[in-house]
């Protein structure tokens, strides 16, 4: 039996017991049914940790999509059971299950063309990357999740979805869109800001903190990615939901990612011009002499080769002899008196350096018989000088006093700590 029969023999069972697993979860209760998603969404969590993505999608697909109706079912069914199962979820069950399909599909669309295809085939890659490169996976999932109303989706899972576009998509219009829709439509006043003192349920401290966590995924991230720097000043100042310590904060890290981007450009800019002046062309040396060939044994004369001359420095000694002679006896001889050359002695190497360490030297006798002519005329300066290290060596012996630095050390640190720890914070996404 080839590899091939026996995959299909190990994934029809599979694919057989997943359709099965899709129409029998829409005609039980609320309670089983929700107890089967938690098991589905564990066996799907089970494959993606084993890197078996096909497995894992096609099993998550199976509650994710509305069971098949049949024409005895047609307007006997209630409305529920038309739904998805996903659909009728707990809050909790559904949080879980839409997020670990959005991680899913986006450790997929990262395994690229050649190992999606051995992973979940070639042609499911490519759908799954269309969709979150366009943006219809939102509205898939609002679809099939939130029975269209986008106001309703959880926080959490917009969250998901808007790093899955952010990372996967070339534009962030459509995501910005999107955002702005939520942020809209889904009745954000309710939720009290952090300084008012009725934050006393935890789900209130929940969704506090996930819809500060999506405006700041959409401030920091989404509007610098489509240029909306200033509208993104705008929005931080008029939100209901921040305070004035994460404005303050937000508004810093604005400013340090523009900073950023604008050094990040300028950097570029200095490496094209590099690049441009590097690549210009040198000049052609018109003096280059021209290469003569020379002949191979393989090659014969054929008689229509012209010999060339050699250079002057290929000639032979004694034509270089002659040719001086011949030219000697040409020119008109001078009564020149030939002397000895004098080769002048070579100095020693170290006869610089003992010039200047005798000119240091002079320097420091020079600035020594001064300090002592001003010491004798103005004795007071020594003792003032000896008198302030004695009431500084006496001052930082006190407790309190290495305390007060202390704290104030502490303190500086923790200022750049808490920048340093704003930064991170900013780019844990």
């Amino acid at each position: 039996m080839s590899v091939t029969s026996i995959d299909t023999v190990i994934a029809a069972p599979l694919s057989r017991s997943i359709q099965s697993l899709g129409s029998s979860l829409g005609s039980l209760p609320l309670r089983q049914k929700s107890s089967r998603i938690r098991e589905v969404y564990k066996q799907a969590s089970t494959y993606f940790l084993q890197r078996n993505f096909a497995d894992a999608y096609a099993i998550i697909e199976a509650i994710l999509t509305a069971p098949e109706q049949s024409e005895d079912d047609i307007g006997t069914q209630d409305e529920t059971e038309k739904l998805a199962p996903i659909a009728t979820a707990s809050r909790s069950s559904r949080i879980k299950v839409w997020s670990l399909y959005i991680t899913l599909l986006n450790a997929i669309i990262d395994l690229g063309p050649e190992e999606g295809k051995t992973a979940v085939g070639i042609k499911q890659w490519r759908e799954i990357a269309a969709k979150a490169r366009d943006g219809s996976i939102w509205d898939e999932i609002v679809q099939i999740g939130y029975s269209g109303i986008e106001g309703n989706v959880d926080a959490d899972v917009v969250f998901n979805l808007a790093n899955l576009l952010l990372s996967q998509s070339a534009s962030q219009t459509t995501n910005q869109q999107h955002l702005e829709t939520y942020l809209a439509t889904s009745d954000l006043s309710r939720t009290p800001r952090p300084d008012q003192h009725r934050l006393s349920d935890t789900s209130d401290l929940r969704d506090l903190a996930s819809r500060i966590k999506l405006l700041e995924l959409y401030i920091l991230h989404v509007l610098p990615a489509n240029e909306e720097w200033d509208y993104a000043k705008d929005f931080i100042q008029m939100s209901d939901i921040l305070d004035d310590d994460h404005k303050e904060a937000f508004h810093q890290a604005l400013d340090g990612l523009a900073a950023a981007r604008t050094q990040i450009g300028q950097q570029h800019e200095e490496d094209i011009t590099n690049d441009l002046q590097t690549a210009e062309p040198k000049p052609v040396d018109n003096h280059v002499q021209p290469s003569i060939h020379r002949r191979t044994n393989s090659e014969h004369d054929y008689g229509i080769e012209d010999v060339k001359e050699l250079p002057a420095k290929a000639k032979d000694p004694d034509d270089v002899r002659s040719t001086s002679g011949a030219n000697a006896k040409t020119k008109p001889q001078r009564n020149v008196k030939h002397t000895p050359s004098k080769v002048s002695p070579r100095k020693p190497a170290n006869d610089g350096i003992i010039r200047r360490s005798m000119a240091f030297f002079v320097a420091f006798q020079n600035l020594v018989s001064n300090m002592t002519q001003s010491l004798s005329k103005n004795p007071l300066a020594m003792l003032r000088f000896v008198l302030f290290l004695a009431a500084l060596l006496i001052a930082l012996s006190r407790r309190d006093v290495k305390e007060r630095i202390e704290r104030i050390t502490r303190g500086g640190w923790d200022k750049i700590r808490r920048t340093v720890g704003m930064g991170v914070k900013v780019s844990y996404i």
